[in-house]
């Protein structure tokens, strides 16, 4: 399918009189400033921020189903100066059934990116014939890197819709069992079925906490989370958060190990501690070589890996 799109893609544009790009680098993320450094939240199981013993890894896990999303972009031609990206984006869910993961649901998408009020009619209509999703990436004037910044966020912004759709049809599709999500569940919460999903968070951009709390939560021991909190603002209100340290931290970095667990208001006050046993028990196995294996649970690693098989080489 990739080497299709890749042919059916650069014909068009060499028909509307553009130059195609058979060398451009495959990117996965978009690379940007931190937006958010700081955000406010609040203390709601204790009046200060504690460590909490868990009490060790969990003797069993429950019934649950995982699930992810990736994203590729590069630049698969020109108008001149204007750049033209060919995006990918997909989201899958993995059951796990007697300790084998399943797919419960897959979603993908092949897409087009460019600054369409900047392309000739021509061009446009040549891309539009392609059959795939036609992106207006905005902005008013060339600039070779904000383009394809740009047509980077359109790529972000779908994949996190194509997730969103996703998790809407699996938990429309069960009736029981959590949703572990690899990142935030803000966009979640008003999701028939919300109160069944985790979100586990493995970056650690925006600092929700300050002060002595910050401290408690940077400096966790392993097996230790600290009190439940609340994100403040709009849907986040809904969303009650803890961090959990699935590895020993001491003469490493201090977020290494950390994940930030997520869950909707009303059940996380008294599922947290089992939550993060059982958050512990999904360290093993190892979900190296991946660098980011310390905070990395083996079962969303599974996901990424079934959804870069499904991609293939992609370019």
């Amino acid at each position: 399918m990739s080497d299709s799109v890749t042919r059916l893609l650069s014909d068009a544009i060499l028909t509307a009189g553009g130059t195609a790009d058979t060398g451009s680098t495959v990117l996965t993320h978009v690379p940007q400033p931190v937006a958010t450094p700081f955000a406010p939240a609040e203390s709601v199981e204790h009046n200060a921020i504690r460590a909490i013993d868990v009490g060790g890894t969990a003797e069993a896990t429950p019934p649950a189903a995982f699930m992810d999303g990736i994203q590729r972009y590069a630049v698969a031609g020109r108008f001149g100066l204007i750049p033209v990206i060919r995006g990918y984006v997909a989201a899958a869910v993995l059951a796990r059934h007697d300790a084998e993961l399943s797919a419960a649901g897959c979603r993908e998408e092949e897409l087009v990116i460019a600054p369409l009020s900047r392309l000739p009619d021509r061009a446009i209509r040549e891309l539009e014939g392609t059959g795939m999703p036609l992106h207006d990436s905005g902005g008013e004037r060339t600039h070779p890197i904000v383009d394809v910044h740009l047509a980077g966020q359109v790529v972000e912004r779908r994949r996190e819709e194509l997730e969103l759709q996703v998790a809407r049809e699996y938990l429309g599709h069960t009736t029981f069992g959590w949703l572990v999500v690899d990142g935030s569940i803000t966009a979640m919460v008003t999701l028939a079925g919300a109160a069944r999903i985790l979100g586990v968070v493995k970056s650690h951009e925006t600092q929700y906490l300050d002060g002595a709390d910050l401290r408690q939560a940077l400096t966790l021991p392993a097996g230790h989370r600290t009190s439940v909190f609340a994100r403040l603002g709009a849907e986040r209100s809904m969303v009650r958060t803890w961090y959990l340290r699935l590895w020993p931290w001491e003469g490493r970095d201090l977020l290494y190990g950390l994940i930030r667990l997520e869950r909707v208001a009303e059940s996380a006050l008294a599922e947290a501690t089992e939550v993060s046993r059982w958050m512990l028990a999904e360290r093993a196995p190892l979900s190296a070589p991946d660098g980011r294996w310390d905070r990395l649970i083996y079962p969303v690693h599974q996901v990424e890996s079934y959804l870069r098989a499904r991609a293939g080489e992609w370019l």
